[in-house]
């Protein structure tokens, strides 16, 4: 049983309070500037440039040192560091001064990241990937859907300083719970200690060049990036769509993004009952076909179209959503070899990093081109195609993974 590993416990509920309040005040930042301070809207739009911009810049750094220094020390560290700045942003005295808080806690993150996947790796026998993988993929969904909207009612019942603060003991608990790991257990291994000899630039490169050399990483990453680039490009718009639809409606946004939610936690609960995968095809382009099916579904609502089709809808691209992402763990996590995943970790960060930077103003800008409606359709469909070329030419694409016998996922 994966839960008589108490080391990957209490790493498990570390990363739960981690995530959750990676999350958590979120909406309390976005109350505090849209409706206290009353910023100019240029400052808000600033605000996700500080999330994302210290993982351009930092995550690939990260990944190199996660590979060479103790992981939960690294961890333990970061948390420690979020929770004081956390608290510094509860008495930030203007937007500015937030906005530089928010992004040196952003780079904190950055390297906790890769530190918690290749520990992971270190802790979690091969046999119990998959459920390590599907046990984090289900709080880091629980978090994504709990986190801001928990965040947005402490901040609204008390104040967005309150929610601050309960963030920061999130991250203060996180670090307590690493505390207790046995510091042995994130150190390198001999063969790993070799590449301390190994200046930056050096150990930088050589990460490259495992990922470059190893199709199935390579095909899995695109299939990852190609769902999450969709997912941003129009995610933000859906506000304008129902504002088309159902303009008297606004409290459709709620539950449309609970019924995703509720459709990736079902997902990679259910991929908890295997023991391994390998149709990867089957993983990463069946999610990409369910994400383009939301979005190409989404694109056909009308003011009349019945609520329960609608979560239907979202629920079937939540369960795209739990299965690319799930799956791209555990492919990291099996197909890197052990010294190089922290590296690994990072490239997939920074290029998700900026995923999350582009693909909003292409969203925007074909929306202001072809109406909210068609965007929907013609992104869903151009995912679903994607996902679709990748079920259909899985034992091309993903090799390596094709030559062993089909598992759980075909």
């Amino acid at each position: 049983m994966l839960w008589k590993n108490r080391t990957f416990t209490k790493m498990f509920f570390s990363y739960g309070l981690s995530a959750f309040g990676d999350y958590f005040d979120f909406m309390a930042v976005s109350i505090l500037l849209g409706f206290i301070w009353k910023v100019d809207a240029m400052t808000v739009a600033l605000l996700p440039l500080a999330f994302a911009v210290p993982s351009i810049l930092c995550s690939q750094l990260a990944g190199i040192l996660a590979d060479r220094w103790n992981k939960r020390n690294l961890m333990l560290t970061t948390d420690l560091i979020r929770a004081a700045i956390t608290t510094m942003l509860i008495f930030a005295p203007n937007a500015w001064v937030l906005l530089a808080l928010i992004t040196l806690r952003s780079t904190a993150r950055v390297f906790h990241y890769p530190a918690q996947q290749a520990m992971t790796r270190r802790v979690v026998s091969t046999e119990q990937l998959l459920q390590a993988t599907s046990l984090n993929g289900a709080i880091f969904q629980l978090s994504k859907v709990l986190g801001p909207l928990f965040g947005a009612s402490v901040a609204t019942a008390f104040s967005p300083g309150a929610c601050m603060a309960v963030n920061a003991v999130c991250y203060v608990f996180s670090a307590l719970l690493l505390f207790f790991v046995p510091a042995h257990q994130g150190r390198i291994e001999q063969t790993e200690a070799d590449s301390e000899k190994l200046n930056l630039r050096t150990a930088w490169k050589g990460g490259w060049l495992i990922l470059l050399k190893s199709r199935v990483l390579m095909v899995s990453i695109f299939f990852c990036l190609v769902g999450m680039g969709g997912i941003q490009m129009i995610d933000a718009q859906i506000t304008v769509l129902l504002r088309d639809i159902a303009p008297d409606r606004p409290d459709l946004i709620g539950w449309l993004v609970t019924a995703i939610g509720a459709g990736g936690l079902a997902s990679v609960t259910w991929l908890r009952r295997f023991r391994q995968l390998s149709a990867y095809g089957w993983l990463l382009g069946g999610g990409l076909g369910l994400i383009g099916l939301m979005f190409a579904a989404s694109g056909l609502f009308q003011h009349d179209t019945p609520l329960g089709l609608m979560l239907a809808a979202c629920f079937v691209g939540g369960v795209g959503t739990g299965f690319t992402s799930t799956g791209l763990n555990y492919i990291l996590q099996k197909e890197t070899p052990v010294d190089a995943i922290g590296r690994i970790s990072g490239i997939l960060d920074s290029m998700s990093s900026i995923v999350l930077i582009v693909a909003p103003l292409a969203g925007g800008a074909l929306i202001g081109l072809l109406g909210a409606s068609h965007t929907f359709l013609y992104v869903g469909a151009s995912i679903g195609g994607i996902g679709l070329i990748g079920i259909m030419f899985q034992s091309l694409l993903w090799r390596k993974a094709a030559q062993h016998s089909s598992t759980a996922a075909a």
